[in-house]
């Protein structure tokens, strides 16, 4: 009895197992015909209403043509949009693999519905580590292969998607090697994990190395990694600043900066918006402690980082220090770098209220406040209507002394009308002092040598040679310094053609030590004045460093300030540089072809018919 009982059960078992594989192969075979037919709608309302037919559907990822594995696709993508995030939890445990596999070895349409597929599934879904793993390597062979840009431009979607349950040593490792990567697409999708890794608590190792990473994906020559950096940054600009990472987000404003000025239309309009984030994130930093934003600005200068120089000025937005950087950009013989330039388009920052005007809480820095803790800058400044006269020497030479450390330069002006011998502290100072002594002279001479009339010009014949062996000095501020003193001097004093013949000596020596400088001085000097007999000396030997990448951008200034000084009746002079500029206008560095194009339209302004094309 037992044993009939027994094998009664067990063909009841069959009987149920064969109607269920028949029902089975019923709805997949439905499903495979509605696929085919187009008819998604009525495939969607399958798989909502049965189970079994969600499962088939996942069977035809696995057996199905191209096609049928599109179509399935297309309706996983319209489940997935409604489905609650328990459900999806399920399909990735059970289907993750099926969609992986489709992912690798379909067609690029099959893959990119695929991808569609995988953002949607993983959407809200904390991952486990070995399937958060799984999956962060399948996408990164998929970035690696050589497919079809449109396949991979789906990746980050699914990146941005991508959290897990806990981060384990195991996953953090896939994350480094990946952060690691020389592929900077690889390398892009670590940061954008790694940014996922948590929310944000305000750990600084974490922002220090997305705005350090990130810098080397902006540029336009990859649009599509350009874009996916400027979202992790649209991200990251809503945090707080510390100023541990202060210096690498002001090098990534002006990166961005330089794409939402550039010429990629695709990237213009997010990196403005990402510029002007940035722009406010450093604006509220520096908003407490003005002061650090000057000693900032002051570090950007010294290590001639001109272009951070003044979008942090103008991210700040004050008047009053972009005022002031303008003038030492000057100073410093950058004039070519406009500040106007570096302003977004639209509105930037309000008009200070006239009550806000007289409440300067800055002074104009000197180098004296950046000085060491040994040395310390005098702290009372001079009354700017003081007069010299009637002092004694001793007290006209600590006047003197505050005004080089406050950098007054109405008083030092004026102190030296009075007494001219105190130039002579100030050649001293070029010949014997520190690093922060020769500067501080410097400073002075240049002033000096625009403010003071003719008759004071004998006197500053003393500060020539000294001025001369720093401008082959290597520290670049000191040697600008003094070229750009030295060239005032050229053009205004009698024994200007003596400096002249000393940089002509430098200048056809083609030694880069002294050539450069040469050609410095000569930017400052033809800027100035035209002189007939040096521009004949000069020009034989430019087109060598025009063709030189070392001295091109000198060079241009030089034959710049040549072309605007000279008479009209000159300008034919120029006429066999014509064919190098439009050279230099088509294939050389960013700023050489803007240099170069402005020569031109110089040369055309100058001479009708001289430039053509």
């Amino acid at each position: 009895m037992r044993r009939e009982k027994s094998q009664k059960t067990y063909k009841l078992k069959i009987q149920i197992t064969h109607v269920m594989s028949r029902e089975d192969n019923t709805i997949t075979g439905t499903l495979e015909e509605c696929l085919a037919s187009w008819n998604i709608k009525k495939a969607v309302e399958m798989t909502l209403s049965d189970d079994s037919a969600l499962t088939a559907l996942f069977e035809l990822l696995r057996t199905g043509d191209n096609e049928i594995k599109l179509r399935a696709l297309m309706v996983l993508e319209e489940l997935l949009d409604s489905m609650p995030d328990v459900r999806k939890l399920v399909l990735i445990r059970r289907f993750l693999d099926e969609i992986l596999l489709v992912m690798e070895r379909g067609n690029d349409e099959v893959s990119i519905h695929s991808l569609k597929v995988l953002a949607k599934l993983v959407h809200g879904v904390p991952l486990y580590p070995d399937t958060f793993i799984r999956l962060a390597n399948a996408l990164k062979n998929l970035a690696k292969s050589r497919r079809n840009e449109a396949v991979l431009l789906e990746i980050p979607p699914v990146i941005v998607n991508m959290k897990a349950v806990s981060y384990t040593p195991r996953l953090m490792d896939v994350l480094s090697r990946l952060l690691s990567s020389k592929n900077l697409r690889l390398k892009a999708m670590g940061l954008r994990l790694l940014l996922n890794t948590s929310v944000y608590t305000g750990a600084t190792p974490l922002l220090k190395t997305v705005f350090f990473e990130v810098q080397d994906m902006l540029s336009e020559r990859d649009v599509a990694l350009a874009d996916f950096a400027l979202d992790i940054l649209l991200e990251v600009s809503n945090f707080p600043l510390r100023e541990e990472f202060i210096d690498d987000v002001v090098k990534t404003l002006t990166i961005v900066k330089n794409l939402a000025l550039g010429k990629s239309p695709e990237l213009r309009e997010k990196a403005k918006l990402v510029a002007e984030k940035l722009g406010a994130a450093i604006k509220k930093y520096y908003a407490r402690n003005p002061k650090k934003a000057m000693e900032k600005l002051h570090e950007l200068l010294v290590h001639e980082r001109f272009y951070e120089a003044v979008d942090l000025a103008l991210a700040v937005g004050d008047t009053y220090i972009l005022k002031w950087l303008a003038g030492v950009l000057e100073e410093m013989g950058k004039e070519t770098l406009e500040i106007n330039e570096r302003v977004l388009p639209g509105p930037k920052y309000p008009e200070v209220a006239p009550e806000k005007k007289a409440q300067r809480y800055l002074q104009p820095p000197t180098l004296s406040r950046f000085r060491g803790k040994g040395r310390k800058a005098a702290s009372s400044s001079l009354h700017t209507g003081a007069s010299g006269q009637g002092k004694s020497p001793k007290r006209r030479r600590e006047e003197f002394s505050r005004a080089l450390a406050s950098g007054d330069e109405e008083m030092l002006l004026e102190l030296s009308r009075v007494n001219p011998e105190l130039v002579f502290e100030l050649v001293r100072m070029l010949e014997e002092g520190d690093k922060f002594e020769k500067m501080d002279a410097l400073w002075a001479l240049s002033k000096l040598a625009e403010g003071l009339d003719s008759r004071w010009m004998s006197v500053l014949k003393t500060g020539v040679r000294p001025l001369i062996n720093l401008a082959l000095s290597r520290n670049r501020w000191m040697r600008m310094r003094a070229v750009k003193t030295l060239a005032v001097l050229a053009s205004r004093a009698p024994y200007g053609g003596e400096i002249v013949e000393q940089f002509l000596e430098f200048y056809l020596s083609r030694d880069m030590s002294k050539a450069i400088p040469a050609l410095e001085f000569f930017g400052y000097y033809f800027d100035r004045k035209w002189d007939d007999k040096s521009a004949m000396a000069v020009l034989p030997v430019l087109a060598e460093y025009l063709d030189r990448d070392e001295t091109r951008f000198d060079a241009l200034l030089v034959l710049e300030a040549l072309v605007r000084s000279s008479p009209s009746d000159r300008v034919a002079l120029f006429r066999p540089f014509v064919g190098e500029l439009k050279r230099i206008k088509k294939s050389a560095p960013y700023e050489d072809q803007k240099l170069a194009i402005r020569i031109l339209e110089a040369m055309a302004d100058k001479g009708k018919g001289l430039v053509h094309g």
